[in-house]
């Protein structure tokens, strides 16, 4: 039998949690690549999916745990494809557009609904901390499904300025809801992120596990190892 973890509030990571998304950048070069021809800039659809790459890659390059709001990542992208004139008046609609994109690529677990509303129910405080560089489209991908009212409070990246593993954005969370870190569980899908992350602040910290995904190298273990978000609901009770 699973030793029970008792706890107050339970925080989720939002992608590849909560969600996923079946298409990616694919989906959103293709949506502003239609836009910027509709604006006057014809350009080939696979020059718009490398720069998208290449602005991402230099990102994650920058190695900082800091985030870059998505309007930041469009001007980047804009400036990379070599667009210069008319640049800040591209930028709104570009903005949608991608958002747009993106929530029409982006799909619920399953069970996540009623793992969400089965913990509510039982007492447990919930909470949202996600590395998003777009708080709108978070909002809106959890209206999508119905899931923003479920939530207590929302800890995003693009909100917030610190991206998860820091323990500022934990701390945030924690904050939020009033509960101290031995009282709150952190559930996510990446070991560096989410588990070092939740551990570094003393928040338990439960990983979901996907099979055939490439492990992150990481000193810090969770308390627990998930497959799907439903084996929760036979782990934790509330205090």
């Amino acid at each position: 039998m699973i030793p029970m973890l008792k706890v107050k509030a339970v925080f989720f990571d939002a992608g590849d949690t909560l969600f996923y998304s079946k298409v990616g950048f694919p989906a959103r070069a293709k949506a502003l690549k239609a836009k910027l021809e509709e604006l006057g800039y014809p350009l080939d659809e696979v020059d718009v999916l490398n720069t998208l790459r290449k602005v991402a890659e230099y990102f994650e390059n920058l190695d900082v745990d800091v985030e870059f709001c998505r309007k930041y990542w469009i001007s980047l992208t804009l400036l990379n494809l070599g667009i210069r004139r008319r640049h800040h008046d591209l930028i709104e609609p570009l903005y949608e557009a991608y958002k747009q994109a993106s929530l029409a690529d982006t799909f619920i677990y399953e069970d996540a609904t009623y793992v969400l509303k089965t913990l509510r129910q039982r007492g447990f405080l919930l909470g949202l901390i996600s590395n998003t560089t777009d708080y709108e489209g978070l909002k809106e991908i959890l209206k999508k499904f119905k899931l923003f009212d479920l939530f207590d409070s929302i800890a995003a990246s693009a909100l917030t300025t610190w991206r998860k593993p820091r323990k500022e954005i934990f701390q945030y969370a924690l904050n939020q809801l009033e509960v101290k870190p031995h009282e709150a569980v952190h559930i996510g899908d990446s070991l560096k992120r989410d588990v070092e992350g939740a551990k570094a602040v003393g928040m338990y910290a439960i990983w979901k596990f996907k099979d055939g995904e490439k492990v992150e190298s990481s000193s810090v273990k969770p308390d627990y190892i998930i497959k799907s978000l439903s084996e929760v609901l036979d782990i934790l009770t509330p205090i």
